[in-house]
């Protein structure tokens, strides 16, 4: 049996709505050269796409695979990588992300361990990447860079600011959603909307007024923002 994490615990900088902090096990994935990923298993049978949920600054990926799981609602797998102890606070059991170029080296290395896991269950196509402020600045960094492989992109609290000069994106027929609940960045994530959808890109930005990075205000835009990422995407069938 794979060994459970127990997501309810709290925390400071990734805030959970309670009844998502228990709708999913989340189980753990060794990842060869690299520490254990999280991940939560799709309810639907057959092959099912991949989300990949990159975690904020001191935050654990527990806590964000737990956080995305009844956004994703047992329509795919959510993977989430765990990245970088955090040295200041080694009690504490918190993370960071690496740059971007190890974190896409850890990304594919824990994609490459679920496909071993469950042989043929993972569907052909591009990922979802979904990101919370540490996260969301990690996937705005490679999706800026090779759009292509980053199609559909949800940024949640961070980001926004890589987009100044993303008229490469801008070319590409992808979709990117800004999720926000300060100031901030419902500023700069208009700005990068703006630039997106000059070109065939589609952008599309929410904003819940709430304190800073509370997860609970934003659940509704989450969920909002996420459907429009995947509408017209079949391989999101709703599970049974």
């Amino acid at each position: 049996m794979p060994r459970l994490f127990t997501a309810c615990a709290l925390m400071t900088s990734l805030a959970l709505a309670p009844d998502t902090a228990l709708a999913q096990a989340v189980h753990a994935l060794e990842v060869p050269g690299f520490r254990a990923a999280a991940f939560v298993t799709p309810d639907a049978p057959g092959q099912r796409p991949v989300v990949i949920g990159l975690h904020g600054n001191f935050d654990r990926p527990e806590w964000m695979c737990a956080a995305w799981a009844g956004v994703v609602a047992g329509r795919a797998f959510l993977l989430c990588p765990r990245g970088e102890p955090r040295a200041d606070a080694p009690e504490l059991d918190r993370w960071q992300l690496p740059p971007a170029a190890r974190l896409r080296r850890e990304i594919q290395a824990a994609r490459r361990a679920l496909e071993a896991r469950y042989p043929g269950r993972l569907a052909p196509g591009p990922d979802l990447y979904v990101g919370f402020s540490q996260g969301a600045h990690r996937i705005s960094r490679m999706a800026v860079d090779d759009p292509a492989a980053y199609p559909r992109v949800q940024l949640v609290e961070g980001g926004a600011s890589l987009w100044r000069d993303a008229r490469r994106y801008a070319r590409s027929e992808g979709r990117v959603a800004f999720v926000c609940a300060m100031r901030w960045c419902e500023m700069r994530g208009t700005r990068a909307a703006r630039t997106l959808e000059r070109g065939r890109a589609q952008a599309r930005l929410e904003r819940r007024d709430g304190a800073h990075h509370d997860l609970r205000v934003m659940e509704p835009a989450i969920r909002e923002t996420f459907e429009w990422l995947i509408a017209g995407d079949a391989r999101f069938g709703a599970a049974p």
